[in-house]
């Protein structure tokens, strides 16, 4: 965040120095830094098909193909292709191809693929935004992709590790944190055929959560711990009933060994009824497909650290064990 008003204030302070002379119309443009190059300080008044920068230029648009080393800095639209090394800033519209190593600036919409390796800022977006941290301060209508994404409203989707968005529009945020404005927050007790208790917190929206799950167990009078995460979706039937289905991973802890080299994953396909009984109460039941992976050895052989009602399938190897079964999941629900 720190970086983006950075950039933030950067955008502000260049556009505050350009005029608003009206543009003319020019078929190429050399700068080696603004005010030296072909138009002087007059280039923010021409909007050029070719723009070359050779450190960084300031000029009215470009409409065909724009290209520096370090900045490209533009007081009206830039439609085409725009390249440069450290940063695209544009005060008006952005309308293709723009790529920057650091950061796209743009002040009104940009439309297209965008693409940087710190920051993509815009005031709305149509298309693709591909960096570490993706900013739409309105209105979005296609896809975001990084670290960070972020968009006040809109249509399309996010896919990252932190995903900001609102509940109130058609927005999916595909990540391990995604934090929605008035979204779905949830506590979950449940219980199966292998944990006696699992606490989940859920978060997101109803069509596509995040899951993070702890479990306790016991076999062969030892403890066994899980922790987990997974992704969820609530589809509507009708009325208070509805459709739960959930992928979770769990990492198996077998009588307090925790941290240790072993591979003991248990993965689970969820199929759930849910049942809405109150605005934040639900209760969920049915059945679970699972499998288990394990490469945890005692005495030569593969350890016996949970307990399998029955198997569907079941293959040992020379390096892991696994076997599948289906099993249930039975859980309540509290929204918040």
């Amino acid at each position: 965040m720190k970086t983006m008003r950075i950039l933030s204030i950067l955008f502000l302070a260049v556009l505050a120095g350009m005029n608003t002379n009206a543009q003319e119309k020019r078929g190429a443009q050399v700068s080696f830094i603004y005010p030296v190059g072909t138009a002087g300080t007059k280039s923010v008044d021409y909007t050029n098909n070719f723009s070359f920068n050779i450190i960084g230029g300031v000029n009215g648009g470009v409409n065909g193909f724009e290209l520096g080393s370090v900045a490209n800095i533009n007081k009206g639209d830039v439609n085409g292709c725009q390249i440069s090394g450290v940063c695209n800033i544009t005060s008006g519209n952005n309308k293709g191809v723009i790529i920057s190593g650091v950061a796209n600036l743009t002040k009104d919409q940009s439309k297209g693929t965008i693409i940087s390796g710190v920051a993509n800022i815009s005031g709305s977006h149509e298309g693709l935004q591909l960096s570490t941290i993706n900013f739409v301060k309105n209105d979005l209508s296609g896809s975001q992709i990084g670290v960070v994404n972020y968009t006040k409203k809109g249509k399309g989707l996010q896919f990252g590790v932190v995903n900001i968005c609102s509940d109130d529009d058609d927005v999916l945020p595909i990540g391990i944190i995604n934090v929605v404005k008035n979204g779905y927050y949830a506590f979950e007790v449940s219980t199966n055929e292998l944990f006696q208790t699992s606490l989940s917190y859920k978060m997101g929206k109803e069509k596509f959560q995040s899951i993070f799950r702890v479990g306790i167990g016991e076999h062969n009078q030892k403890s066994v711990f899980s922790t987990g995460f997974g992704l969820g979706s609530i589809l509507p039937i009708k009325g208070n009933h509805k459709l739960n289905m959930e992928l979770i991973c769990d990492d198996i802890h077998y009588d307090w060994k925790w941290g240790d080299d072993n591979l003991n994953l248990l993965n689970q396909f969820n199929l759930n009824y849910h049942y809405q009984a109150t605005k934040h109460l639900a209760i969920k039941a049915g059945p679970s497909l699972k499998t288990f992976v394990s490469n945890q050895k005692e005495n030569g052989k593969f350890a016996d650290i949970i307990k399998m009602p029955h198997t569907l399938f079941e293959h040992t190897g020379e390096k892991c064990k696994v076997a599948g079964w289906i099993g249930f999941n039975v859980g309540v629900i509290l929204s918040l």
